[in-house]
């Protein structure tokens, strides 16, 4: 790794204060410059947890120690320039410690240093009294700006505290024409291209860019400047800033939501904090949202951009015109999204009010913020996240629920394409050549020829594929195994012209007007055959990537299509961009064991020196949790739920029996997770058919996972109000089956009453035949160093056990919170299973041979806790 962010002084002492002393500045301040800034003193006792806590303004009088122990590491990561994995068990006030921790540092890091950039004098040939004088321009010209930034702000403030709600408001925009109608032919023609010529921004800076001319990407800058400035010029980034990502929006909105309890969130002047997101959830255009609905994400990115690029009355309302007046009402709205701690919801409501894109908006503003919260994919991804009016340059990037984040790179950066789209994009390339091919001219029509080669040898290699087949192989194989024509193509050359003409939309959007053509009375044309080419396309970068780290995986069942998929394995390729851009990326989550996974995976450039490794245990008593491995059911068989263990009857009978004990002992809630919906939806055809369904449902209230994601809201509901209200006929609660890895073992918080006690029934391996996870198994193995272990069956050990211990998180979200913790099935008392099990747990877990054992445990325990009423902090 070459990045210099890493290659900085040995740690730093800690000053008298408890924290570290940074030898110098990222924005250029002198140490000596530093020292004459009279650092505040937020407290003298290092020692004194209450002193410590209101050094970090932590909001309650009183950190807990692992929570002061955790604002410490990352104060410390941040400082020294670290990588670093933090696990905190859910319900900790992980989150609250990482803002705390974070601010705080980011508070004495101004302090210490002046707002700006300094020249960089170790390269420079110039006079030391010329650039002092450059620097302080610089200096002067970028605190007058951030003066002016805080004083609109303080105005924005005033005035909110002291007017009344206005009865007038601006104009109303026209609503934009959402013309339907057939094009001309003409408009999907692409133009001249040459491939020597300069664009305005050198490349398109994401997927979504790529389908725009160089002058409407041009023209996309120019919208997210928020400087009405005569002289047009961008506004100056502040930094460091803290850029968090999670994997949702709702997470995103509770990280906002906990800022706002901190100082930082409620002080005269707050935090500046900007969350961005898709336009599916900020978009305000009532024609584009309808696209969105209709035919998904894709096509709703294509019509916004269609509103932007036009010229006439079709352009979309809310976006201001690029001019002095335009760029002042850009100004407007980022002044009063930075003038108040908002969530997503509230900046969409902000852009309804002003009549103006909350979704570039945001964008505009993010630039000046202090904190800037987005989904994974903006950090992750280098096109959505080059879309971005902002850099990684010595910012502080922070990956929150960063237990699936390999996983998410991997998904992020793996493509597939069926032979039917094959057959379906061939026949939009000779189309469009058909009705095109006099008038393309030059690199045009050398390159969609180029296309034609290429998807007509895509299609020749599957026919030639025998079904049922299987098989693995590089790009650079592939390549060769289209043939010597493809193999010979220059995919620089290519890549680029995808990107700069949009070919893969001007294509489709053809193919969809012929459609519409020969179907006028059909109001909805076929969506999946209209992105046929975008799919090609996706799958053409993905073999024009320079990952040495890819697989092509060729598939076909006896009678079916044969599926092409691009499977990235190494997620580092990905992921060094930030760690050589950044000042410090933190990775946090409740469960990040083993973290040894992202040492080889992710940090592996990294010297062990600059990595920080953080776990603790959990804030509850040891008292209030109980766990236990129960090897036997109540007729004394054996508890192994295998492959073949699943089949067996015997074992299901058992497994209903065990569960009808524990509903008549552990009091309102009960959650129990099953491997997989087909583990689920074998256990319930025999239970339907014994009537050991029916026999559970007179315990507890059943409710069962649902496989639409909009059911889960009404089921978790109607779940809280069973446990809360149970009817006369249920008067032990609820009970919730559940599966691994689906939307209840994720991301939902069971506290409290919803869940007394988790059952974790089998172990959620994966499916050992998957060709994906036969090839990544196989990498792990190629990737290892160890000659002890195989790294691929370890691997595949972690991929269960992280899936066990985040369903298992979901329970005891506050100290005064206790639950049963009862893994039903013998292989979790194997040392390299038990081994993996949450550190605040594992102490906690004992084997029960005899079920007997385990009711008696269990009923014991809540006869002690009968009177305890959880209530959080």
């Amino acid at each position: 790794m070459q990045g210099k962010p890493w290659q900085v002084a040995p740690p730093p002492r800690a000053d008298a204060h408890g924290f570290p002393r940074e030898q110098g500045s990222a924005l250029g301040v002198p140490m000596e410059s530093a020292k004459e800034l009279h650092l505040p003193t937020p407290g003298t006792d290092t020692h004194d947890p209450h002193a410590q806590s209101q050094a970090f303004r932590f909001p309650y009088d009183t950190a807990y120690s692992i929570q002061l122990d955790l604002m410490q590491a990352l104060f410390r990561a941040i400082e020294e320039r670290h990588v670093g994995v933090f696990e905190s068990p859910t319900g900790t006030g992980k989150t609250l410690s990482l803002l705390c921790s974070t601010l705080t540092w980011l508070d004495r890091h101004r302090q210490r240093a002046t707002l700006g950039l300094r020249a960089n004098t170790d390269t420079s040939d110039e006079p030391d009294w010329v650039l002092a004088h450059e620097e302080a321009k610089q200096r002067q010209a970028l605190e007058a700006q951030e003066a002016a930034l805080r004083e609109r702000l303080a105005a924005v403030r005033a005035h909110n505290a002291q007017r009344q709600r206005s009865t007038t408001g601006p104009t109303a925009p026209k609503r934009a024409r959402m013309d339907d109608g057939v094009e001309d032919d003409d408009a999907f023609l692409v133009p001249v291209y040459d491939e020597q010529a300069p664009t305005p921004t050198s490349e398109p800076r994401n997927a979504t860019e790529a389908f725009l001319t160089p002058e409407v990407r041009a023209m996309m800058e120019a919208y997210e400047s928020s400087m009405a400035s005569s002289k047009e010029e961008d506004v100056p980034e502040t930094k460091p800033k803290v850029l968090y990502a999670s994997r949702t929006h709702s997470q995103i909105a509770q990280f906002v939501h906990e800022l706002r309890r901190t100082e930082f969130g409620r002080r005269k002047e707050p935090v500046r904090c900007i969350s961005v997101g898709s336009r599916q959830h900020m978009c305000i255009h009532a024609g584009v949202r309808r696209v969105g609905d209709m035919f998904g994400i894709d096509a709703m990115n294509e019509r916004c951009m269609e509103l932007m690029e036009s010229k006439q009355g079709g352009r979309c309302g809310f976006l201001p015109t690029n001019d002095a007046a335009g760029r002042a009402r850009w100004t407007t709205y980022s002044d009063h999204a930075l003038a108040y701690v908002q969530d997503m919801e509230e900046l969409v409501q902000l852009g309804k009010q002003q009549h103006i894109c909350p979704y570039f908006g945001a964008r505009t503003s993010a630039r000046q913020a202090d904190i800037v919260t987005m989904p994974y994919h903006l950090v992750l991804q280098r096109d959505a996240r080059e879309s971005l009016p902002l850099t990684l340059d010595d910012n502080i990037v922070v990956l929150d629920e960063a237990h699936n984040v390999i996983d998410t790179i991997l998904s992020t950066y793996s493509t597939h394409l069926d032979e039917d789209a094959i057959e379906q994009a061939k026949s939009h390339v000779e189309m469009y050549l058909q009705r095109f091919s006099m008038r393309l001219k030059g690199v045009n029509e050398e390159h969609v020829r180029t296309l034609q080669v290429f998807v007509r040898a895509l299609q020749a290699f599957c026919q030639k594929q025998t079904r049922p087949c299987q098989a693995s192989m590089t790009p650079a194989g592939f390549l060769t195994q289209l043939g010597s024509t493809v193999d010979q193509l220059n995919f620089v050359r290519l890549e680029r012209w995808l990107k700069d003409t949009r070919i893969a939309k001007r294509m489709s959007g053809f193919a969809e007007s012929q459609w519409k053509k020969a179907h006028p009375h059909d109001t909805r044309p076929p969506g999946s055959k209209m992105q046929a080419m975008h799919a090609l396309e996706a799958f053409l970068l993905a073999l024009c990537a320079k990952s040495m780290h890819g697989r092509i995986l060729v598939r076909a069942a006896a009678h079916g299509p044969v599926r092409l998929q691009y499977l990235l394995l190494n997620p580092s390729d990905a992921f060094e961009p930030l760690l050589d851009k950044a000042r410090a990326v933190l990775l946090l989550g409740g469960t990040m064991a083993p973290m040894s996974e992202f040492q080889q995976l992710l940090f592996r450039d990294i010297p062990p020196a600059r990595q920080t490794l953080f776990s603790c245990g959990h804030i509850v008593p040891a008292d209030h949790i109980l766990g236990a491995i129960v090897a036997t059911g109540p007729k004394q068989g054996r508890f192994e739920f295998t492959h073949e263990g699943w089949r067996r009857p015997d074992m299901l009978d058992e497994l209903g029996g065990a569960l009808s004990n524990y509903c008549n002992i552990v009091p309102h809630g009960m959650v129990v997770f099953f491997p997989s919906y087909s583990s689920l939806e074998t256990t319930l055809a025999r239970w339907r058919t014994t009537g050991a369904l029916d026999r559970l449902a007179t315990r507890k209230q059943l409710f069962l996972e649902p496989k639409h994601a909009k059911e889960v809201d009404q089921v978790l509901q109607d779940y809280a109000a069973a446990v809360a209200h149970p009817p006369p006929t249920s008067p032990k609660g609820a009970l919730l089956l559940a599966v691994v890895g689906a939307k209840l073992s994720e991301g939902i918080n069971f506290q409290d009453d919803l869940a007394r006690c988790v059952v974790m029934v089998g172990l959620p391996f994966p499916n050992a035949q998957s060709p994906e996870l036969m090839e990544r198994m196989a990498f792990m193995r190629a990737q290892s160093t160890s000659h002890e272990a195989d790294a691929g069956r370890e691997f595949y050990l972690n991929l269960c056990m992280r899936a066990v211990n985040q369903s298992m998180g979901r329970a005891i979200r506050h100290r005064n919170d206790y639950a049963v913790f009862l893994l039903l099935d013998g292989r979790y008392a194997r040392n390299d299973i038990h081994a993996r099990l949450p550190g605040w747990i594992r102490g906690q877990v004992h084997v029960q041979e005899k079920f007997g054992a385990s009711i008696g445990a269990v009923a014991k325990f809540f006869r002690e806790k009968k009177n305890h009423r959880a209530s959080p902090p």
